[in-house]
Protein backbone atom coordinates (compact mmCIF):
# COMPACT_ATOMS: atom_id res chain seq x y z
CA UNK A 1 0.00 0.00 0.00
CA UNK A 2 1.19 3.47 -0.96
CA UNK A 3 -0.25 6.92 -0.48
CA UNK A 4 0.44 10.45 -1.62
CA UNK A 5 -0.75 13.49 0.29
CA UNK A 6 -2.08 16.00 -2.21
CA UNK A 7 -3.11 18.61 0.35
CA UNK A 8 -1.94 19.00 3.96
CA UNK A 9 -3.06 22.53 4.72
CA UNK A 10 -5.49 23.69 7.43
CA UNK A 11 -8.95 25.11 6.90
CA UNK A 12 -7.49 28.63 6.81
CA UNK A 13 -5.74 28.59 3.41
CA UNK A 14 -2.08 29.51 3.18
CA UNK A 15 0.29 30.03 0.27
CA UNK A 16 2.41 26.96 1.04
CA UNK A 17 -0.14 24.13 1.16
CA UNK A 18 -3.04 22.67 -0.74
CA UNK A 19 -6.28 21.73 1.02
CA UNK A 20 -7.06 18.30 2.42
CA UNK A 21 -6.76 15.37 0.04
CA UNK A 22 -4.75 12.18 -0.37
CA UNK A 23 -4.56 9.29 -2.81
CA UNK A 24 -4.28 5.76 -1.41
CA UNK A 25 -3.09 2.96 -3.69
CA UNK A 26 -3.99 -0.58 -2.55
CA UNK A 27 -4.34 -3.99 -4.14
CA UNK A 28 -8.11 -3.49 -3.89
CA UNK A 29 -8.28 -0.14 -5.67
CA UNK A 30 -7.13 3.44 -5.93
CA UNK A 31 -8.90 5.85 -3.60
CA UNK A 32 -9.14 9.61 -3.15
CA UNK A 33 -9.79 10.51 0.48
CA UNK A 34 -11.23 14.02 0.76
CA UNK A 35 -11.19 16.57 -2.00
CA UNK A 36 -10.30 20.10 -0.97
CA UNK A 37 -10.27 23.00 -3.40
CA UNK A 38 -7.67 22.54 -6.15
CA UNK A 39 -7.49 18.74 -5.89
CA UNK A 40 -8.09 18.47 -9.62
CA UNK A 41 -4.75 20.20 -10.28
CA UNK A 42 -2.88 17.82 -7.98
CA UNK A 43 -4.51 14.81 -9.66
CA UNK A 44 -3.45 16.10 -13.07
CA UNK A 45 0.11 16.79 -11.97
CA UNK A 46 0.46 13.27 -10.53
CA UNK A 47 -1.23 11.49 -13.43
CA UNK A 48 -4.23 10.41 -11.35
CA UNK A 49 -7.04 11.75 -13.54
CA UNK A 50 -8.98 9.87 -16.21
CA UNK A 51 -9.81 6.30 -15.21
CA UNK A 52 -7.23 6.04 -12.43
CA UNK A 53 -9.45 6.42 -9.36
CA UNK A 54 -11.88 3.72 -8.32
CA UNK A 55 -13.57 5.67 -5.54
CA UNK A 56 -13.73 9.02 -3.77
CA UNK A 57 -14.47 9.17 -0.05
CA UNK A 58 -15.49 12.39 1.70
CA UNK A 59 -14.98 12.53 5.47
CA UNK A 60 -17.28 15.50 6.17
CA UNK A 61 -18.77 18.54 4.50
CA UNK A 62 -16.41 21.31 5.55
CA UNK A 63 -15.36 23.20 2.38
CA UNK A 64 -11.64 22.46 2.77
CA UNK A 65 -12.46 18.73 2.52
CA UNK A 66 -15.10 18.72 -0.20
CA UNK A 67 -15.17 21.94 -2.25
CA UNK A 68 -12.83 20.50 -4.89
CA UNK A 69 -15.18 17.64 -5.66
CA UNK A 70 -17.22 19.64 -8.14
CA UNK A 71 -14.22 20.40 -10.33
CA UNK A 72 -12.88 16.84 -10.07
CA UNK A 73 -16.20 15.47 -11.34
CA UNK A 74 -16.31 18.09 -14.08
CA UNK A 75 -12.75 17.21 -15.08
CA UNK A 76 -13.53 13.49 -15.30
CA UNK A 77 -16.65 14.24 -17.34
CA UNK A 78 -14.81 16.49 -19.79
CA UNK A 79 -11.92 14.03 -20.05
CA UNK A 80 -14.43 11.43 -21.23
CA UNK A 81 -13.96 8.99 -18.38
CA UNK A 82 -15.92 5.77 -18.98
CA UNK A 83 -14.97 3.68 -15.93
CA UNK A 84 -17.61 3.69 -13.15
CA UNK A 85 -16.77 5.83 -10.10
CA UNK A 86 -17.92 5.16 -6.55
CA UNK A 87 -18.56 8.29 -4.49
CA UNK A 88 -18.99 7.81 -0.73
CA UNK A 89 -20.54 10.72 1.15
CA UNK A 90 -20.83 11.31 4.91
CA UNK A 91 -24.48 12.38 4.97
CA UNK A 92 -27.47 13.33 2.80
CA UNK A 93 -26.21 12.16 -0.60
CA UNK A 94 -29.39 13.36 -2.32
CA UNK A 95 -28.75 16.87 -1.01
CA UNK A 96 -25.23 16.76 -2.45
CA UNK A 97 -26.59 15.74 -5.84
CA UNK A 98 -28.94 18.72 -5.67
CA UNK A 99 -25.95 21.04 -5.34
CA UNK A 100 -24.27 19.30 -8.27
CA UNK A 101 -27.37 19.94 -10.39
CA UNK A 102 -27.44 23.57 -9.22
CA UNK A 103 -24.04 23.94 -10.90
CA UNK A 104 -25.42 22.44 -14.14
CA UNK A 105 -23.33 19.34 -13.64
CA UNK A 106 -25.75 16.51 -14.39
CA UNK A 107 -24.54 12.98 -13.73
CA UNK A 108 -26.88 11.73 -16.46
CA UNK A 109 -24.58 13.40 -19.01
CA UNK A 110 -21.46 11.63 -17.75
CA UNK A 111 -19.99 8.87 -19.91
CA UNK A 112 -19.25 7.04 -16.66
CA UNK A 113 -21.63 5.69 -14.04
CA UNK A 114 -21.39 7.83 -10.90
CA UNK A 115 -22.46 5.51 -8.10
CA UNK A 116 -23.27 7.53 -4.98
CA UNK A 117 -23.23 5.76 -1.60
CA UNK A 118 -23.51 6.49 2.09
CA UNK A 119 -19.98 6.41 3.53
CA UNK A 120 -20.89 3.62 5.95
CA UNK A 121 -21.34 1.31 2.95
CA UNK A 122 -17.72 1.67 1.83
CA UNK A 123 -16.61 -1.64 3.36
CA UNK A 124 -19.45 -3.45 1.57
CA UNK A 125 -18.09 -2.30 -1.79
CA UNK A 126 -14.38 -2.37 -0.89
CA UNK A 127 -13.62 -4.95 1.85
CA UNK A 128 -10.25 -3.35 2.63
CA UNK A 129 -11.84 0.00 3.49
CA UNK A 130 -13.74 0.87 6.67
CA UNK A 131 -14.87 4.05 8.40
CA UNK A 132 -15.25 5.27 11.96
CA UNK A 133 -17.52 8.06 13.17
CA UNK A 134 -15.74 10.97 14.88
CA UNK A 135 -16.81 13.93 17.02
CA UNK A 136 -15.48 16.73 14.83
CA UNK A 137 -18.84 18.33 14.00
CA UNK A 138 -20.66 17.98 17.31
CA UNK A 139 -20.09 21.63 18.22
CA UNK A 140 -22.64 22.69 15.62
CA UNK A 141 -25.62 21.18 17.44
CA UNK A 142 -27.02 24.43 18.84
CA UNK A 143 -27.03 26.39 15.57
CA UNK A 144 -28.47 23.42 13.67
CA UNK A 145 -31.28 23.12 16.22
CA UNK A 146 -31.92 26.86 16.37
CA UNK A 147 -32.32 27.27 12.62
CA UNK A 148 -33.72 23.79 11.95
CA UNK A 149 -31.04 22.87 9.44
CA UNK A 150 -30.88 19.33 8.05
CA UNK A 151 -27.21 18.72 8.90
CA UNK A 152 -26.52 15.42 10.66
CA UNK A 153 -23.04 16.29 12.02
CA UNK A 154 -21.51 13.18 10.44
CA UNK A 155 -17.70 13.15 10.24
CA UNK A 156 -15.49 10.11 9.68
CA UNK A 157 -12.00 8.71 9.81
CA UNK A 158 -10.95 6.16 7.17
CA UNK A 159 -9.13 2.85 7.64
CA UNK A 160 -7.34 1.12 4.77
CA UNK A 161 -6.15 -2.48 5.23
CA UNK A 162 -3.98 -4.16 2.62
CA UNK A 163 -1.60 -7.12 2.88
CA UNK A 164 -1.38 -7.00 6.69
CA UNK A 165 -0.72 -3.27 6.74
CA UNK A 166 -3.13 -0.65 8.11
CA UNK A 167 -3.31 3.04 7.30
CA UNK A 168 -5.66 5.40 9.15
CA UNK A 169 -6.50 8.84 7.86
CA UNK A 170 -8.17 10.60 10.76
CA UNK A 171 -9.36 13.62 8.81
CA UNK A 172 -10.48 16.29 11.32
CA UNK A 173 -10.98 15.35 14.98
CA UNK A 174 -12.15 16.93 18.18
CA UNK A 175 -10.84 14.10 20.36
CA UNK A 176 -9.83 10.47 19.85
CA UNK A 177 -13.15 9.23 21.23
CA UNK A 178 -14.48 6.34 19.10
CA UNK A 179 -11.21 5.74 17.25
CA UNK A 180 -8.47 5.38 19.89
CA UNK A 181 -8.37 1.56 19.64
CA UNK A 182 -8.17 1.82 15.86
CA UNK A 183 -5.32 4.31 16.07
CA UNK A 184 -3.33 2.03 18.35
CA UNK A 185 -3.58 -0.85 15.88
CA UNK A 186 -2.49 1.09 12.78
CA UNK A 187 0.95 0.88 11.18
CA UNK A 188 0.68 4.47 9.95
CA UNK A 189 -1.63 7.28 11.05
CA UNK A 190 -2.14 10.42 8.99
CA UNK A 191 -3.35 12.56 11.88
CA UNK A 192 -5.04 15.92 12.23
CA UNK A 193 -2.48 17.96 14.19
CA UNK A 194 -4.52 21.13 14.58
CA UNK A 195 -7.94 20.41 16.09
CA UNK A 196 -7.34 17.84 18.87
CA UNK A 197 -5.76 19.20 22.07
CA UNK A 198 -1.97 19.06 21.78
CA UNK A 199 -1.73 17.17 25.09
CA UNK A 200 -3.92 14.43 23.66
CA UNK A 201 -1.68 13.98 20.62
CA UNK A 202 1.48 14.12 22.76
CA UNK A 203 0.11 11.45 25.08
CA UNK A 204 -0.70 9.23 22.11
CA UNK A 205 2.79 9.71 20.65
CA UNK A 206 4.45 8.77 23.92
CA UNK A 207 2.32 5.66 24.45
CA UNK A 208 2.41 4.21 20.93
CA UNK A 209 4.98 3.30 18.30
CA UNK A 210 2.89 4.01 15.23
CA UNK A 211 4.35 5.99 12.39
CA UNK A 212 2.52 9.31 12.68
CA UNK A 213 2.30 11.85 9.87
CA UNK A 214 0.90 15.14 11.10
CA UNK A 215 -1.33 16.96 8.65
CA UNK A 216 -3.92 19.76 8.38
CA UNK A 217 -1.60 22.30 10.01
CA UNK A 218 -0.25 22.01 13.54
CA UNK A 219 -0.99 23.78 16.80
CA UNK A 220 1.72 26.02 18.25
CA UNK A 221 1.89 23.94 21.43
CA UNK A 222 2.43 20.68 19.57
CA UNK A 223 4.96 22.29 17.23
CA UNK A 224 7.02 23.64 20.14
CA UNK A 225 6.87 20.30 21.99
CA UNK A 226 8.16 18.42 18.96
CA UNK A 227 10.99 20.92 18.52
CA UNK A 228 12.06 20.28 22.10
CA UNK A 229 11.28 16.55 22.07
CA UNK A 230 11.97 15.11 18.60
CA UNK A 231 10.23 11.79 17.98
CA UNK A 232 11.66 9.44 15.37
CA UNK A 233 8.26 8.01 14.43
CA UNK A 234 6.62 11.42 13.95
CA UNK A 235 6.92 13.64 10.88
CA UNK A 236 5.15 16.58 9.32
CA UNK A 237 3.16 15.77 6.19
CA UNK A 238 4.85 16.52 2.89
CA UNK A 239 2.72 17.05 -0.16
CA UNK A 240 3.45 15.13 -3.34
CA UNK A 241 5.85 12.47 -2.07
CA UNK A 242 5.20 8.72 -2.16
CA UNK A 243 4.72 7.14 1.25
CA UNK A 244 4.99 3.36 1.45
CA UNK A 245 3.73 0.86 4.01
Amino acid sequence: MNFIILGAGPGLPNAENNLSSLVIQTSGGNFLADCGDGTYKQLLQKGFSGDYLDAILISHYHPDHVAGLYMVLQMLYLEGRTKPLDLFLPERPAAFLDTLHMFYTFEQRFAFNLKVHEIIDAELVYPGVSVALTDHLLGYESVIAKYQYSNLMQSYSFVFDDKNKTLIYTSDLGTFTNIEALLQSADTVVMDALHPPADLIIDFILKNNNRIILTHGISDKLKHWLQENPQSQVELAQEGILYQL
